[in-house]
Formats: structure tokens, C-alpha cells, sequence
């Protein structure tokens, strides 16, 4: 009996040895273009932020915020040291819009200058996490952006930047590009 006993142990871990497992992160990269074409053809004019090398896109969405339910933009990103950073932009930002991407209890905490636009910083009582935001009226136009970063300064100012590219390098919204995905489905169904 006891010979048995070892043998079916025997043959569980040659089988568990030799059974491939995927190594690391298998998930494919989120599509930010997509997301930012649908932005651009609803009012939100912006490209695909272009992060430095390193940085990885995690999420992303283009939909109704879930605090005031604004057009938004929204892109996650992995930095190279694994910590987390976002780019959001609407047309127009409320305090509501705000406080849904700095948090409940964040506090405006001064001004400061990064890519040619003065960014609000926003922080909460998480002292890893703070949010910097840009309003068009004081910022030469274009949509609201709010960038927000769990990592160090320098990964909130590549974010600053990647998201003040983007709106410069934003295309003109297509009178056909579909501006949500309900929109996009709705064509698929009329025209096939």
C-alpha cells in the first residue's frame, strides 16, 4: 500500500513539474488609442498619450465618469517602478469630476508650472497619492486634464506632459467616427 501511495505521488508531481504555467503579466495591453479616438470624436480633442519607455498602459476608458456622468477620458498606466498613474480629460470639469479622480477627501494644496500649464495639486491623506489639475480657462483651452500618480514626482510630471502632448497633438474629430461605443454599435447594425 505504501508502495502505491508513493507511486500516484510520484506520477502527481511529474505531472505538476512538467505542466507549462504562464510566466508573469499575461494580459494585452489596453488599447488607449481607441479610447482616446472615441474622446476626440465626442468633444474631448486629444490623442494617445506617449508615455517614456518603461511605462505600461494597464486600463483605459472613454464613458460617463461615475460622480457627475462628464464625457471622460481615462488611461492607466503602470510606471517603471510598478506604481500607478492616470491621465483623465473631459470638456469641461466640475468640482464633482474633481474630487471623483482626487478622492473624496483630497484638498487643494497650491499650484504648480509642468509642461507650459498651471496645474492645481490635489492631495488626500494617502501621502503617496496626489493629483494635479489643469483647467482649459487657465490653460490656453483645449479639454480639462487631471493627472494622478502613486509614484514619485518625476512619474506625475512625465504625466503632466504625455497628457499636455496629447491634447496638442489631438485630430480633428471625424464627422463618421462613432463617439461612444453605443454609437459605434449602432452603426455596425445599420450598415451590416
Amino acid at each position: 500500500m505504501l508502495r502505491t501511495v508513493l507511486f500516484v505521488l510520484g506520477l502527481v508531481l511529474v505531472v505538476f513539474f512538467l505542466t507549462a504555467r504562464p510566466q508573469g503579466d499575461q494580459r494585452p495591453p489596453a488599447d488607449v488609442a481607441a479610447s482616446a479616438a472615441q474622446a476626440s470624436a465626442a468633444g474631448v480633442p486629444l490623442s494617445a498619450p506617449q508615455l517614456p519607455e518603461g511605462w505600461k498602459a494597464s486600463t483605459t476608458r472613454f464613458g460617463p465618469d461615475v460622480d457627475e456622468g462628464l464625457p471622460t477620458f481615462e488611461a492607466g498606466y503602470l510606471d517603471p517602478a510598478g506604481a500607478y498613474g492616470g491621465i483623465s480629460a473631459t470638456a469641461a470639469a466640475t468640482p464633482g469630476w474633481v474630487r471623483g479622480i482626487a478622492g473624496q477627501d483630497a484638498a487643494s494644496d497650491g499650484t504648480r508650472e509642468v509642461a507650459g500649464r498651471t496645474w492645481e495639486v490635489w492631495t488626500t491623506t494617502d501621502p503617496r497619492s496626489t493629483t494635479l489639475v489643469s483647467d482649459p480657462s487657465s490653460s490656453g483651452g483645449g479639454p480639462a486634464l487631471a493627472v494622478t500618480s502613486r509614484g514619485s514626482e518625476a512619474s506625475l510630471d512625465a504625466l503632466a506632459q504625455a497628457a499636455v502632448a496629447a491634447v496638442g497633438s489631438a485630430p480633428t474629430a471625424s464627422a463618421t467616427a462613432p463617439a461612444s461605443p453605443s454609437d459605434a454599435a449602432s452603426s455596425a447594425l445599420t450598415d451590416g
